[in-house]
């Protein structure tokens, strides 16, 4: 029996084919999904050849120990945002020398996000962001519907995750593609 839904094995799938293919490589920092985007793409035979690694940085503490963190993002710390995710992208990318980061950090609950923003309602928020080549930082917020549990809304931001990520490579592919034909 898997633990992996088949949407997480087919985006893995997908985004590991790609990578291979172009011989890019991949890390991932992840919070909430506490390691299911990166246990996907290790589930991809022939993997070794694209994921060079990935962080479950699940506490404030273990970002600051191990993703570029200071003392200072503590002291201003509001919940998830893009700025942050990116930064832990960045920190990432440069740590492990690769091609594309994807990160993550949301809420699965039961913990409520809106005790640092009043905008955010209920559990089940997740934040995005992916680094990479040619200069890419982009960021997504995504709301998971509710109510779900815990465990649901982390497969379904890994899910999330997963297809942010493999769009990204794929208009990554076609932007290539249309610069090689204008030159």
């Amino acid at each position: 029996m898997s633990f992996l839904t088949p949407t997480l094995k087919l985006a893995a799938s997908e985004i590991a084919a790609l990578l291979i293919l172009k011989n890019e490589t991949l890390s991932i920092a992840e919070t909430a999904c506490g390691g299911l985007m990166s246990a996907a793409i290790l589930s991809v035979p022939g993997t070794s050849k694209c994921f060079r690694g990935g962080m479950a940085a699940y506490s404030l503490e273990s970002r600051i120990a191990f993703l570029g963190w200071t003392k200072k993002d503590l002291e201003g710390y509001r919940g998830p945002n893009e700025e942050i995710v990116l930064n832990l992208a960045s920190s990432m990318i440069t740590s492990l020398g690769t091609t594309w980061c994807l990160s993550e950090s949301g809420v699965c609950g039961p913990t409520r996000p809106d005790t640092y923003r009043k905008e955010i309602e209920g559990p089940g928020y997740c934040v995005y962001g992916i680094v990479g080549q040619g200069g890419v930082r982009i960021g997504k917020e995504i709301r998971v519907p509710q109510p779900k549990s815990r465990e649901e809304n982390m497969v379904a931001m890994a899910e999330e995750g997963l297809k942010f990520l493999l769009d990204t490579l794929k208009a990554s592919e076609t932007k290539e593609g249309e610069g090689s034909r204008q030159e």
